[in-house]
C-alpha cells in the first residue's frame, strides 16, 4: 500500500537533514511526500499536491506529521501536553452545531475522511409492535401517543407490545451543517484507508511521574478523546517523546524519530498493534554494533572523498593546443563533377548542304537536333548540382560533427583564433559561388543562337528552287547573247563561233557565281550552328573550372566552420569547468554537512570512531553526479527478506536499514477524571 507522508512546514524543516533516509523508498513507490498548508480550509488550499501524490493508486494511506512541540514559537489550538491529539478548548459539544474546526490537524482529517456522523445525543422511550392487517414492524414514539393511545396499544397488542428506546433524532439544523461540511470535504479519489497521525512532545518531568502513579484510577475512566474532538473513525494516534535541541540525547532520538517514522511508512501495521480511539508511543530499537560498521564506512569513505574534491578543485585543465600547433587546420571538402564531358552536346555542322533539304530538311533535323541537345543540357547541367548537394551534405555533416567538443587555450591562442575566424568570414563574404555557373544565361544564348539558325535555314533555298531559278537565269543570260550571235553569223562562221564560246565562257562564269552563292548561304547556316558549339564550349569550359572554385568555397566554409566550434568550445569548456566547479563546490559542502551529521549521530550513540583511508575513490564516488543523485550520501537499504520484531506479540515488519533492529509501538493509557456522585 502506498503512504503519503503529510507535512506542516515545522515538520518538513526538521525532516530536512533526515530526508536522505527516505529518498530510496521514494524512488521506488512506496512512499511520497505532499506538504501542508494548516491555514488552509479546504483540499486545494490545504495540500494542493494530493491527488497528484495518490494518482494511480487506488489503495493509499496517509502518515500526518506534527512536530510543532519541538518548536521555538507556536500559535493557534494548544494541545494537552500529555496528549498531542487532544484539544480541551476547541471540543465542540454534543449540544453544539457542527462546525469547521479551529484545529489544523483535525480540520485535516475532516478533508481527508470526511466529517463523522453526528453521535447519538440522547435515547427517549418507544413501542415496537407488528401490525395486524399489513404484519409489518411498526415503532412508535411515547411523546407522539397520548395516554389513551398508548393504552389502546396496550389492550390490543398486549404481550405483543414491545417498550423499546430509540435515538432521539438530530435536528435540521445540525443536518443542514453536517451536510454542508460534507459538501465541502467532498474528495474527488478514493479516500485513504488509515490516517496516522504522528507528532512529537515533550519528555514528562519527574515529579509528574510520581504524581500519575500514585494517583487513583477509580475515579478515572478511559479518555474520549477521539470521539471529543471529532476525528474520524480510521485515525491512529502516535506520539513520540523528544528532548530539547540543546540537551545531549537531541540528534540520537531525532534520529530515532525519523528512522522510526520511515519504519512505520513501508510497513502496514497489524491492526491489534495500533488501535483506534487509542493513543500510542513510537520508538526504534538500533543495532548499535550494525550502526557502528554503517558510520564508521559512512564516514571513512566521506572523508576520504572531501580530501579527494578539495585537490581537484585546486586542478587547472591543460591546453588543448601545444604552442606551435595549427589552431584551424584547413577542412578540405572535394568536388568533382564526374559524368559527361559534354562531347555529346555539340552538333556536327559537316553535312550541311547547298540547299535546305539536301542531303536532308535542314530546319526539321536541327529541331530535332536542338530539342535532343537541350534535354542533354540538362542532364549535364543536373549533374554538376547533384556534386555540388553532395558536397554541401558532406560540409554540413563535417561542420555538425566539430560542435561539441570542449577546447581550453591561453590568452594568446585565443587571440590566433579570432584574427584566423576574421579572416576565413572576410574571404567567405567577398567570395561567392552564386554566378559560376549561370544557366539561365546558357540557356538564353541557346535560345538566341537556336532563332538565328532557324532564320537562316529559313533563308537558305531548296534544291528544286535553286536548279529552277539556275536553268531560268542561264536561259534569260544566254537569251542575252542571241543578237550577239546574229551579228557573229553575219560576219561570218569563225566570228561566230567566237561568239558561241564567249557565251558559253560567260555562262560558265554565270553559273560559277550562283554556286558560290549557295556555298556563301552554306556558310551562313554552318557559322550560326557554330554559335551553338560556341556556346556549348563556353558551358562545358564554365563547369569544369567551377569544380575548382566549389572546392575552394567549401573547404572555406568549412574551415570557418571549424574555427567558430573551437570558438564554441572554448565557451563549453570554460562552462564545463564552472559547472564541475559547482558540482565540486556542491560536494564539498554536502560532504561537509553530511560528515558534521554523522559524527553527531555517531557521538549520540557513543560509538567509537575507527579512521581510515579509502584508496579506490572513483569506484564508490561520481563526481559529475549532483549530491542529490549521488549514491555515497545515502545509507545501504536492507534487501534481506528477513524482518526486525513489533512490539513483542511475534510479529514481524521489513527494516529500512540493516541497523533497525526493532519497532516499538507501545500503548498509553490515558484518562479522563469523573465526577462522583454525592
Amino acid at each position: 500500500m502506498h503512504t503519503v507522508i503529510i507535512l506542516n512546514k515545522q515538520s518538513s524543516d526538521l525532516l530536512k537533514d533526515f530526508r536522505f533516509l527516505y529518498k530510496p523508498f521514494v524512488d521506488e513507490g512506496t512512499i511520497s511526500f505532499c506538504d501542508w498548508n494548516e491555514a488552509g480550509t479546504d483540499l486545494k488550499s490545504a495540500v494542493p499536491d494530493i491527488y497528484k501524490c495518490i494518482k494511480g493508486k487506488p489503495d493509499w494511506r496517509a502518515i500526518v506529521l506534527n512536530t510543532d512541540s519541538m518548536a521555538v514559537h507556536t500559535s493557534g489550538p494548544v494541545a494537552d501536553e500529555k496528549n498531542p491529539f487532544d484539544f480541551p478548548g476547541e471540543t465542540v459539544n454534543d449540544t453544539e452545531i457542527p462546525r469547521e474546526s479551529n484545529v489544523p490537524m483535525i480540520r485535516l482529517s475532516h478533508m481527508l475522511c470526511g466529517y463523522p456522523a453526528a453521535t447519538v445525543k440522547n435515547f427517549e422511550k418507544g413501542f415496537e409492535y407488528y401490525d395486524e392487517k399489513t404484519l409489518k414492524r411498526v415503532r412508535v414514539r411515547e411523546s407522539e401517543l397520548t395516554e389513551d393511545e398508548v393504552y389502546q396499544l396496550s389492550r390490543r397488542y398486549r404481550d405483543r407490545l414491545k417498550p423499546i428506546y430509540l435515538d432521539v433524532p438530530v435536528s435540521e439544523e445540525v443536518k443542514k451543517a453536517q451536510d454542508e461540511l460534507n459538501e465541502k470535504y467532498e474528495f474527488s479519489d478514493n479516500r485513504p484507508q488509515e490516517l496516522i497521525f504522528i507528532a512529537t512532545r515533550k519528555h514528562k518531568k519527574d515529579e509528574e511521574h510520581i504524581y500519575e502513579s500514585w494517583k487513583t484510577q477509580f475515579e478515572m475512566e478511559s479518555s474520549n478523546f477521539s470521539s471529543r474532538n471529532k476525528y474520524p473513525n480510521n485515525c491512529r494516534f502516535i506520539c513520540s517523546s523528544i528532548t530539547n535541541a540543546e540537551n545531549s540525547l537531541y540528534m540520537k532520538e531525532l534520529t530515532e524519530f525519523w528512522v522510526s517514522v520511515l519504519t512505520l511508512a513501508i510497513n502496514r501495521i497489524p491492526a491489534s498493534s495500533l488501535q483506534a480511539y487509542r493513543l500510542y508511543k513510537l520508538g526504534m530499537e538500533a543495532s548499535e554494533e550494525e550502526l557502528e560498521r554503517l558510520l564508521n564506512k559512512r564516514l571513512n569513505r566521506m572523508e576520504s572523498v572531501y580530501d579527494f574534491v578539495q585537490e581537484r578543485m585546486k586542478m587547472k585543465a591543460e591546453l588543448s593546443f601545444e604552442e606551435d600547433d595549427i589552431l584551424v587546420p584547413e577542412q578540405k571538402i572535394p568536388v568533382h563533377f564526374d559524368g559527361s564531358s559534354g562531347k555529346e552536346l555539340y552538333i556536327n555542322t559537316s553535312k550541311i548542304g547547298l540547299s535546305r533539304d539536301c542531303p536532308k530538311d535542314e530546319l526539321f533535323t536541327w529541331i530535332m537536333e536542338i530539342t535532343e541537345k537541350k534535354r542533354q543540357i540538362n542532364q549535364f547541367l543536373k549533374a554538376p548540382r547533384r556534386a555540388i548537394d553532395k558536397a554541401s551534405q558532406y560540409l554540413k555533416g563535417r561542420a555538425e560533427s566539430f560542435f561539441g567538443d570542449e577546447y581550453k587555450m591561453d590568452q594568446f591562442q585565443v587571440e590566433d583564433l579570432e584574427a584566423e575566424i576574421e579572416r576565413l568570414e572576410t574571404y567567405v563574404l567577398e567570395n561567392s559561388t552564386s554566378g559560376l555557373v549561370d544557366e539561365a544565361k546558357f540557356k538564353e544564348q541557346i535560345e538566341t543562337v537556336d532563332k538565328k539558325v532557324k532564320k537562316d535555314i529559313v533563308s537558305h533555298i531548296r534544291k528544286s528552287t535553286a536548279v529552277q531559278v539556275g536553268c531560268c537565269l542561264l536561259l534569260v543570260y544566254l537569251l542575252g547573247f542571241v543578237p550577239y550571235w546574229i551579228s557573229a553569223a553575219k560576219l561570218g562562221g569563225s566570228q561566230f563561233g567566237s561568239a558561241v564560246v564567249v557565251a558559253l565562257a560567260a555562262l560558265a562564269v554565270a553559273a560559277a557565281g550562283g554556286i558560290a552563292a549557295l556555298f556563301i548561304l552554306r556558310y551562313r547556316v554552318r557559322m550560326s550552328m557554330e554559335e551553338y558549339n560556341h556556346v556549348i564550349h563556353t558551358m562545358v569550359n564554365n563547369v569544369n573550372a567551377s569544380a575548382d572554385e566549389f572546392g575552394k568555397y567549401f573547404t572555406a566554409v568549412c574551415t570557418y566552420m571549424k574555427a567558430q566550434s573551437i570558438r564554441a568550445g572554448i565557451k563549453l569548456k570554460s562552462e564545463s569547468i564552472s559547472s564541475a566547479q559547482f558540482i565540486l563546490r556542491a560536494h564539498k559542502q554536502a560532504l561537509k554537512s553530511s560528515i558534521e551529521r554523522d559524527e553527531e549521530v555517531a557521538a549520540s550513540y557513543g560509538i567509537r570512531r575507527v579512521a581510515e583511508v579509502e584508496k579506490n575513490i572513483t569506484s564508490f564516488f561520481h563526481e559529475e553526479k549532483l549530491p542529490k543523485d549521488n549514491a555515497l550520501y545515502y545509507y545501504e537499504t536492507d534487501k534481506s527478506d528477513v524482518g526486525i520484531p513489533l512490539n513483542e506479540a511475534g510479529d514481524l515488519v521489513r527494516a529500512p536499514y540493516k541497523f533497525v533492529a526493532k519497532l516499538k509501538l507501545e500503548r498509553e493509557d490515558l484518562y479522563d477524571e469523573v465526577k462522583g456522585e454525592v
